[in-house]
């Protein structure tokens, strides 16, 4: 009995002592050595491969504080090229954190002039060129969208700067790191932004009033093709520009649910935020218009993006999808940051996965 107390003394002393090893200091640098070469090792994601379209969705959120959905964000991958459809906050550490090679992306298209769709264009501008872009930056948008680049421009300035002088010409050039306005213009509700590579990017005239012009974007590539709506109110433009597109990125925001935190605003005292709240619907698409949208367009996924309000729970989930399946029994995704949705050519196929 003695014995197999002292064994099982000597024991604990062992988990012990193992136990306190880990806060010694070398062994605290072993741990963390052998994360970081595990952490840094791991893949990079590879969003579309040569024959593939694809959409990852950067940021599903809106301007209200929302702790799971960065600010709205997506991004098109056609074969490696990359192209960005708006730039809200968080949208740089998202991509970041994914670890998606921000070298890869072309350009940036700008849906209108939101707060929440252009705040992190400057750290855009920043991440993409220190990850190797070594050609400026072209941001398209509506007209105007040479006034929004040629500020952030201003504002990273000297920040560019101090980064050219502490890491070298060779590593950060100077005559890269700027971004270049390309204002696109429309012949009637739609316009060619760019053909490339196979790839064809159509601006879409919405209805966003008083942000005017505001534009949603297509994106065609090896007879696949994914539209993103951009900040609209219901719009038969859209549905018509979107015909048989394999999926639909339409905003969502639900009246009934906003109408209800208006109230409770309201009879907590708060004027100016019950008076958002009331605000912001007509110049958005409810789940069941963005429904209706998708299915006079054929589109075969709709993906809802740019989600008001916040939705922390099942519950809060199921009432912002209350009457859509009424509409519209299925292809419908409620979109998630870090969700990935992939087309290939020359196949129907619709492959959702996560990050």
């Amino acid at each position: 009995m003695k014995r197999l107390l002292a064994f099982g003394l000597a024991g604990l002393a062992l988990i012990i002592l193992a136990g306190a090893s880990l806060y010694f200091y070398p062994v605290e640098s072993f741990l963390f050595r052998n994360m970081a070469k595990r952490e840094i090792s791991k893949p990079v994601p590879v969003l579309a491969k040569p024959d593939q379209l694809s959409v990852l969705l950067c940021g599903t959120g809106s301007p209200l504080p929302d702790k799971d959905r960065g600010g709205p964000c997506t991004l098109i991958a056609a074969g490696g090229k990359y192209y960005l459809v708006d730039a809200g906050i968080d949208a740089a550490r998202n991509l970041r954190q994914w670890r998606v090679p921000l070298e890869k992306i072309q350009a940036v298209l700008l849906t209108h002039f939101h707060s929440d769709h252009i705040g992190e264009l400057g750290e855009i501008r920043l991440q993409t060129w220190a990850s190797g872009r070594n050609k400026k930056l072209a941001v398209y948008g509506p007209p105007g969208v040479d006034r929004v680049v040629n500020g952030f421009n201003e504002a990273y300035a000297l920040d560019a700067g101090y980064r050219t002088a502490h890491h070298g010409e060779k590593m950060l050039p100077s005559n890269a790191v700027d971004m270049v306005a390309k204002p696109v213009t429309l012949n009637g509700t739609t316009g060619i932004v760019l053909k490339e590579g196979g790839l064809t990017i159509t601006a879409i005239r919405v209805h966003h009033d008083p942000a005017k012009p505001a534009y949603g974007y297509r994106f065609d590539f090896g007879g696949r093709s994914i539209v993103v709506s951009g900040d609209t109110a219901p719009d038969e433009d859209l549905a018509r520009a979107a015909k048989g597109t394999d999926v639909l990125v339409h905003e969502a925001l639900s009246p009934e649910m906003v109408g209800d935190i208006g109230a409770a605003l309201a009879a907590h005292g708060d004027w100016r935020g019950a008076k958002i709240m009331h605000d912001i619907p007509p110049y958005h698409t409810s789940p069941v218009d963005a429904a209706r949208i998708a299915n006079e367009a054929g589109a075969k996924l709709l993906v809802y993006s740019h989600v008001i309000p916040m939705l922390p729970n099942d519950l809060a989930e199921r009432l912002f999808l209350h009457g859509v399946s009424g509409v519209r029994s299925s292809g419908v995704r409620l979109g998630q940051d870090g969700m990935v949705i992939t087309l290939t050519t020359g196949k129907n196929d619709i492959d959702v996965s996560k990050l």
